[in-house]
């Protein structure tokens, strides 16, 4: 078994403290759920552990993966392309060490970790280069692992109504986004990863509905919009889910839908 990485294997790269946040990465931080539990028990079942284990969280936005990462005993950096969302995360996890990086081009040492990890954000990279750069930077033997949480209330009245109002105002969005093993092509094409595996871990999230609208904020395809736009759609989506759940608390199925690779 190869010797586990170290911090000082990436100790001389470039670290950055981001220095502002602003409003998105608070409404992300403030409403966006955690992962479930089960999700880092497949993950560490497979790795074989997570304690020690030196991760890279990469699109770490305000640091919720990160937060759960460390606190399973990962030895973990958080890289993302967002200043504000950063900072964020440093100032609820004071320890946590950051870099600001794309995740296709990272100023890392090759071969320096032990597992990359995208929570919700590998759509986000350039597919090719970015699986090219998770080669580069993995010990053989190492994890890649990209996950999404969504919610799964299909064939219930107040999601279909929900969804149908954002794919009918919101470009590009569609229910069937949330099926994600198209995203592990490009890892597949990659000779030094095995092929990828799909799991699905279903969970049930319990929310208030102001939570969920500042959840939405935060989302791309509502930022998008002009703000007549979002301030129109907004209201309709608040007016809609208190008249399906007048006692102001959501109980919505979700799944978080996981993608796995080890590098050979």
């Amino acid at each position: 078994m190869a010797a586990r990485a170290s911090m000082s294997d990436f100790e001389s790269e470039r670290w950055i403290e981001p220095p502002s946040f602003g409003s998105a990465a608070d409404a992300y931080d403030a409403a966006r759920p955690d992962y479930p539990d089960a999700l880092y028990d497949l993950m560490s079942s497979r790795m074989g552990g997570l304690g020690g284990r030196v991760v890279l969280d990469a699109g770490a936005g305000t640091g919720i993966a990160s937060r759960q990462l460390l606190a399973r005993g990962a030895n973990l950096v958080a890289v993302d392309v967002g200043n504000e969302m950063l900072a964020r995360a440093i100032r609820r996890e004071p320890v946590l060490r950051c870099m600001v990086a794309d995740a296709a081009a990272l100023p890392i040492t090759t071969g320096a970790f032990e597992s990359l990890c995208f929570a919700q954000s590998w759509h986000s990279v350039n597919q090719a280069t970015g699986a090219e750069e998770a080669a580069r930077i993995l010990r053989p033997r190492g994890w890649w692992a990209a996950w999404w949480n969504h919610p799964w209330a299909d064939g219930e009245r107040w999601f279909d109504e929900y969804y149908t109002l954002l794919e009918e105002r919101c470009a590009g969005v569609s229910r069937e986004q949330r099926e994600i093993k198209r995203f592990a092509q490009a890892i597949t094409e990659v000779a030094a990863f095995d092929d990828p595996r799909h799991d699905v871990i279903e969970w049930t999230r319990s929310v208030p509905v102001g939570s969920w609208i500042i959840d939405l904020t935060s989302h791309s395809y509502i930022i998008a919009l002009s703000e007549p736009e979002r301030i129109g759609l907004l209201g309709e989506i608040d007016a809609l889910l208190h008249g399906w759940f007048p006692s102001g608390l959501m109980t919505v199925p979700y799944e978080t839908r996981l993608l796995m690779a080890e590098r050979l």
